[in-house]
């Protein structure tokens, strides 16, 4: 997946982290889904990853998932740059080497769609343009699964 130059990024203040004993997550456009991450995941504002898009990525374990997509915004270049993440998403890149879950609901509840790893929905099915948390290493009930 070829991806933009390094530009904006986000992620939630060190104190707020620091705080609660979390890393915080990274969301990028400037990185891609490669062998430094074990949690890697791409979010696109369109359908068959098109439009602009969101990276989130973690080290290990649960690191980088979000239980509230509302803060963060389409970074990459295309249709919806700026656009809110939660409940836009259209498409979603699996880039993990675990299972990755998309909910609907914040904090990992509600329909899900659920990703073996290193595996992409060009059109996510149960959260469609209705995503609100994203959990790596996370399994939900009543989950499309995309092999």
């Amino acid at each position: 997946m070829s991806l933009l130059r390094r530009s904006a990024s986000i992620a939630i203040p060190a104190a707020l982290a620091v705080g609660f004993g979390v890393t915080p997550a990274q969301a990028d456009v400037g990185i891609s889904c490669n062998n430094y991450h074990d949690n890697c995941g791409a979010f696109y504002f369109n359908s068959n990853l098109s439009g602009s898009y969101t990276i989130f990525t973690g080290l290990k374990g649960q690191q980088g998932s979000i239980p509230d997509l509302a803060p963060y915004k389409f970074l990459g270049n295309g249709n919806g740059k700026g656009q809110p993440v939660k409940n836009n998403a259209a498409s979603f890149y699996n880039g993990s080497f675990q299972i990755t879950t998309v909910f609907f609901n914040s904090n990992y509840g509600g329909p899900c769609d659920t990703f073996e790893p290193h595996s992409t929905a060009k059109q996510l099915r149960n959260t469609y343009n209705d995503n609100a948390s994203l959990g790596f290493g996370r399994s939900g009930v009543n989950c499309y699964k995309f092999g």
